[in-house]
């Protein structure tokens, strides 16, 4: 079985193409990487990239809802591309060919004008 479900963020706004029968495909690319501990400090670890192809219906929406940053979740087939570089070797990509995704929406910062009347008070929050 080769399924992949991966989140990381858009390195560009999709791209929407058409294949030669009207086919719609999205394309951008997703970064996913790793934060890890370092003299007792959180950081952001190297990022994977991977090409990211949409079909359908679904690379409209995509297209649409999307944007460079955004957060996603996609869950699909993992292929590799190859090709010669512009110096004459090989190249390669991991690519994903997706068949549903899903943006993770950021929770909005709690604004303190929002909520006057927990200033100053302990509002029993764990966090």
């Amino acid at each position: 079985m080769n399924t992949l479900i991966i989140t990381g963020n858009l390195g560009k706004d999709p791209e929407l193409k058409f294949t030669p029968d009207a086919k719609a495909v999205a394309n951008f690319s997703l970064a996913v990487g790793q934060r890890v501990k370092a003299d007792g400090v959180w950081i952001d670890g190297p990022a994977m990239w991977f090409q990211v192809k949409i079909f359908g219906a679904q690379a409209e929406k995509a297209v649409d809802r999307l944007r460079k940053g955004d957060t996603v979740t996609v869950a699909g087939r993992i292929g590799e591309a190859h090709w010669m570089t512009k110096e004459g070797g090989p190249g390669s990509s991991l690519e994903i060919y997706v068949n549903d995704f899903h943006k993770v929406e950021r929770a909005a910062k709690q604004d303190e004008s929002l909520a006057p009347e927990l200033k100053g008070k302990d509002s029993g929050a764990p966090f």
